[in-house]
């Protein structure tokens, strides 16, 4: 699956693995469970300052969990994964500051594409959501930034964020 139709197939560089389940379950439990049946190494999982999941000496992975949904992304380069399950409406405190362009766009995808691009620089929201905007594209400073890819399971949104387009292959367990 191609997920980001804006690039050119030569500019994909290595494929990835998305492992999700719908059941709402801890990320270290996904983790421990994908190690059981020899998907993922079988060594200590570690985390960054900021609490982000690795592994020394990799795999790259990316993990999230919302109700309904459970993911870690596996692949060779920096990943960040974020999901949401869909409401009705967004959080009336968070939808307030979002711009005028960011309230005509999707919630959900803006949500996710902010949250996965903070995991994947290894960062925190309140140090870096204020930076984000979100018009079809991620942009920093004015810069777009990571290449993102969308998917829709089980009536949540899951949002890859990635620094170079990759090939990805959906795995449910």
């Amino acid at each position: 699956m191609r997920p980001i139709d804006f690039f050119p197939a030569a500019w994909y560089t290595s494929a990835m693995r998305i492992y999700y389940t719908p059941q709402t379950v801890t990320g270290e439990a996904l983790i421990s469970a994908l190690q059981a049946r020899g998907i993922l190494p079988d060594k200590p999982l570690l985390r960054t300052g900021a609490g982000k999941p690795y592994f020394a000496g990799g795999p790259e992975i990316g993990v999230t969990h919302t109700k309904g949904l459970s993911a870690v992304a596996v692949g060779d380069f920096a990943i960040g994964l974020d999901a949401e399950r869909r409401r009705e409406a967004p959080p009336p405190n968070i939808f307030a500051r979002l711009t005028p362009a960011e309230r005509e766009e999707d919630f959900f995808r803006l949500w996710t594409a902010k949250e996965a691009y903070i995991k994947l620089r290894g960062g925190t929201l309140a140090a870096m959501l204020p930076a984000l905007t979100f018009r079809g594209a991620l942009f920093e400073e004015g810069h777009r930034v990571g290449a993102l890819a969308f998917f829709e399971l089980f009536g949540c949104v899951l949002c890859l964020c990635t620094d170079a387009p990759t090939e990805v292959e959906l795995v449910c367990l």
